[in-house]
């Protein structure tokens, strides 16, 4: 292994690196691909850039387990305080890679600014959102891997909070962090409820992050499903591969994730009838899957009826 070198960034952060001879590598790993090291004149993507191209790359450390966040991106006016928010983190040993989707002449402006604060940044059009997740966890190569959206942000020291987590935990699979929505605190971890409500963990970004080498037994996200694909990977992790995971205190709040999620901006009968796929998908019981659709969709008639 080269030798470690360390770097402050513009926040007065210090970042720790490695200086790697550029090689293309392609591991096989479970039910996806790690592309960890990348030349420039080999891959497909269409415009790309970060610290990796300098030959300067993250590796773990003793005690400074290696934290890997996927920022994806589309078109996102908060995309510079997103970014500001991971390298402005006091923990040493982090990776940022971001995925847009195209986004057009400021985003690209941005990356460009900040290309010496993101390890690997790609731009180029891509099928949605949980292909940009999946490209992400693709290149990340850190010990823990976890999301920050374009539109979310990390408060102050959470990665200090998650390290202290990963360091006292060593056989865990994942950690669910605190995180706010709106002007609520989203806090716990409740998996003997999967089996009747997909939305168990505070949040799937800013405050979830797993073990990737626990990621690569239960595969990527689900492309089909446009809507919940990360209920999927959750479903997959709890219930099919039984991954152990534990939650932060309700005061540990790792971040802001905006008012709400991405499934939010669809309809009640395409966002059940998308969550019984995936539990059929995944062999749920077909009867207890005719029971939470007439008991919830009977609880939402009596609601608007009791609240009109």
């Amino acid at each position: 292994m080269s030798n470690l070198i360390k770097k402050i960034n513009r926040f007065n952060k210090l970042r720790f690196f490695f200086d790697i001879a550029s090689e293309s590598k392609i591991v096989e790993n479970g039910k996806f691909q790690s592309l960890t090291y990348l030349k420039k004149s080999e891959t497909n993507f269409q415009l790309t850039g970060g610290m990796r191209y300098k030959n300067l790359f993250k590796n773990p450390i003793k005690d400074y387990p290696l934290i890997s966040i996927i920022m994806p991106n589309y078109k996102e006016k908060n995309l510079i305080n997103a970014i500001k928010s991971v390298t402005n983190q006091s923990y040493p040993n982090l990776e940022l890679i971001v995925i847009d989707g195209n986004s057009g002449e400021r985003a690209i402006k941005v990356l460009h600014e900040y290309n010496e604060d993101i390890d690997i940044w790609v731009s180029e059009n891509d099928n949605g959102l949980w292909d940009a997740w999946n490209k992400g966890f693709k290149l990340a190569r850190g010990d823990f891997v976890g999301i920050v959206d374009s539109s979310n942000e990390l408060y102050e020291n959470s990665i200090d909070i998650l390290v202290n987590y990963v360091l006292r935990n060593e056989n865990i699979d994942f950690i669910c962090g605190t995180v706010k929505k709106g002007n609520k605190i989203f806090a716990g971890y409740r998996p003997k409820d999967i089996k009747k409500q997909l939305n168990i963990i505070p949040s799937s970004v800013v405050g979830f992050y797993i073990k990737l080498n626990s990621l690569k037994k239960v595969g990527l996200l689900n492309l089909k499903y446009k809507i919940q694909s990360d209920y999927d990977l959750i479903y997959r992790m709890v219930v099919i591969h039984n991954l152990k995971g534990i939650r932060t205190q309700n005061d540990e709040i790792f971040g802001s994730v905006g008012e709400g999620g991405y499934s939010l901006k669809h309809g009640y009968f395409e966002t059940i009838f998308n969550e019984l796929k995936i539990r059929f998908d995944n062999k749920q019981n077909i009867f207890f899957l005719i029971y939470i659709f007439f008991g919830r969709t009977l609880m939402k008639i009596y609601k608007s009826l009791m609240f009109k």
